[in-house]
């Protein structure tokens, strides 16, 4: 049993000693001007920058390792599309790869087989009722390379006549787009002879930096530059019969994106960049200027196209390196390295090379989580703090486990501080005060604790024991304006490839636990995850209570 206490700013601090993260400002409305340095120059030092395997970097400017043998084998990618809102299996969406064009089954899977290696390769996800989003992903001779992907539904639909032009808004949102007479146009440039619709999307990037499309790249000046967003809107043009639209030449529409970011503090005016579909990349155009008033601020700003815009800046970055294995400590070639930013809404990722080394591109001055996968398997997550100049993952490699299990939890600006709890078949209880262990028993622990609004944070169950594992979750601010419900919180838990969401319902009133699900591992080893979704005033009761001697199933 765990009781909850007022968490005073003493104890807050002795948590992040014990690793976790701490923003000691909140967003405002203050300008913050700041000087960008190239990242070209932390670019350089990829190629003498060592990891903790002693291999080389493979960051934007060096070439991943192609196994010997492996580059002209087939690959493949397989996945399932869920409901962002949700966690519910999107059935009859539609992925494209290159040509080829698949739709998801009942439960949201999709897969390609026959594919040539490639290190950067676009996959396109469409839906009904959705908001169309472009992922990136690689594929490695002789694998199956796993893709999870969460639609975001559209969030409003409004009929605009072009000749006279009108306002498209999402209903208690920020989120707007205002159109003037005469400046719609079809896609053949003629005027529209029916009403048209506006379907308006904001992403919500401070709760999922993936949510957008794309993998927050840009060129500058034919370069390849990272970027970090302040919130990002997707508006489509279209008609009852699906027709599509844009704006006419030389003209414009004004937007307004609700301000979405895990940073502290928001500039005061930011560039805009519009996502090229043709090419993967997003292009500056224009810029934005913050307004409202808190917590309704949001980005204004003049388009002359009809995309999904992005209030969105260049970042400094530095490179964290490291190095991956597998849990006999043998390099893993081509796994896929990401990073989500703790403190700044933007990704990046990398491919390791022949050692395993891996050096990724990250913003400066910032707290990142990072963890690797390759084919179905994924890795333990690190929090990396950077400064001015490159840094490492800290002391051993990311360990990818044939059977690790990963839970990865992410909410709101309120509730500040929501915590993660895994009871384990051995009696052990991981939390922010009990982390575990990956190297001994319980092999699971708290990887990243996060104190202070969004997360992310990331549980890691590396040697599965047979049993009942138990998973919820604590409201340990104990506000409720909103609670964990309105916040929104969203657990994503992996396994084997496979990815299922799962988010508070009804019922939270001023209880503070909730119990997401449990993991039954039986006595043959197969895995059943049994949702639960219970609210109660005092933490679930341990179904392990007496601990004793485990069968593990590896």
């Amino acid at each position: 049993m765990v009781t909850r206490h007022t968490p005073a700013t003493s104890d807050m601090f002795d948590r992040i000693a014990a690793g976790g993260f701490l923003n000691t400002s909140h967003i405002t409305a203050t300008p913050q001007w700041r000087v960008r340095r190239s990242s070209l120059a932390a670019l350089a030092f990829a190629a003498v920058l060592l990891s903790a395997c002693g291999g080389g970097g493979s960051g934007s400017n060096s070439q991943p390792y192609n196994p010997a043998g492996q580059q002209s084998q087939p690959g493949s990618i397989s996945g399932r599309v869920l409901s962002a809102s949700n966690g519910q299996p999107v059935a009859g969406a539609s992925v494209t790869l290159d040509a080829t064009t698949v739709t998801t089954g009942a439960d949201g899977s999709f897969s390609f087989t026959g594919l040539t290696q490639v290190d950067r390769v676009a996959v396109t996800i469409a839906a009904s009722g959705f908001a169309q989003t472009m992922r990136f992903t690689t594929v490695t001779g002789g694998t199956n390379t796993t893709l999870p992907v969460q639609l975001v539904p559209v969030a409003s639909t409004v009929t605009v006549d072009a000749a006279v032009g009108g306002t498209a808004t999402v209903p208690g949102s920020t989120a707007q787009v205002i159109f003037q007479p005469g400046t719609i146009v079809t896609s053949t440039g003629a005027a529209p002879t029916q009403p048209v619709l506006v379907r308006i999307t904001a992403l919500n990037l401070a709760q999922d930096s993936n949510l957008v499309s794309g993998d927050y790249r840009t060129t500058n000046n034919g370069a390849a530059e990272w970027l970090e967003s302040y919130g990002a809107l997707s508006v489509v043009l279209t008609d009852a019969t699906g027709g599509s639209y844009n704006l006419a030449a030389g003209q414009s529409a004004t937007i307004r994106i609700p301000a979405a970011t895990r940073a502290d503090t928001l500039p005061a005016t930011v560039p805009l960049y519009w996502f090229n579909e043709a090419t993967g990349m997003w292009v500056n155009e224009g810029t934005a200027t913050l307004g409202g008033a808190s917590p309704n601020l949001y980005y204004e700003g003049s388009v002359t196209q009809i995309a999904t815009w992005s209030a969105t800046d260049l970042i400094d970055t530095v490179l964290v390196s490291g190095c991956v294995t597998d849990m006999r400590g043998s390099a893993i070639r081509r796994a896929r390295v990401e990073v989500d930013g703790v403190t700044y809404s933007g990704t990046s990722s990398a491919l390791t090379d022949n050692n395993g080394g891996f050096s990724i591109p990250v913003r400066r001055d910032a707290e990142v989580a990072v963890m690797a996968r390759s084919d179905s398997r994924l890795s333990n997550a690190r929090g990396v703090s950077t400064a001015a100049a490159n840094t490492s993952i800290g002391a051993g490699c990311l360990v990818i486990a044939d059977a690790a299990v990963s839970i990865k939890l992410t909410w709101g600006r309120a509730p500040s501080d929501v915590d993660s709890h895994l009871l384990t078949p051995q009696g052990a209880h991981v939390y922010w005060d009990d982390k575990g262990s990956l190297a001994v028993a319980p092999y699971a622990n708290l990887d990243i604790d996060d104190v202070t609004s969004y997360g992310p944070e990331f549980i890691t169950i590396r040697r599965l024991a047979q049993g009942t594992y138990r998973y919820f979750l604590d409201n340990y601010s104990g506000t409720f304006g909103p609670g964990m419900t309105g916040s929104p919180v969203k657990v994503e838990l992996t396994h084997d490839g496979n990815t299922t969401v799962y988010a508070p319902g009804a019922g939270e009133g001023a209880f503070t636990f909730w119990h997401a699900f449990d993991i039954v591992v039986d006595s043959q080893c197969n895995v059943t995850v049994t949702p639960v979704g219970a609210w109660s005033a005092t933490a679930p009761a341990n179904p392990n209570q007496n601990g004793g001697a485990v069968t593990y199933c590896d």
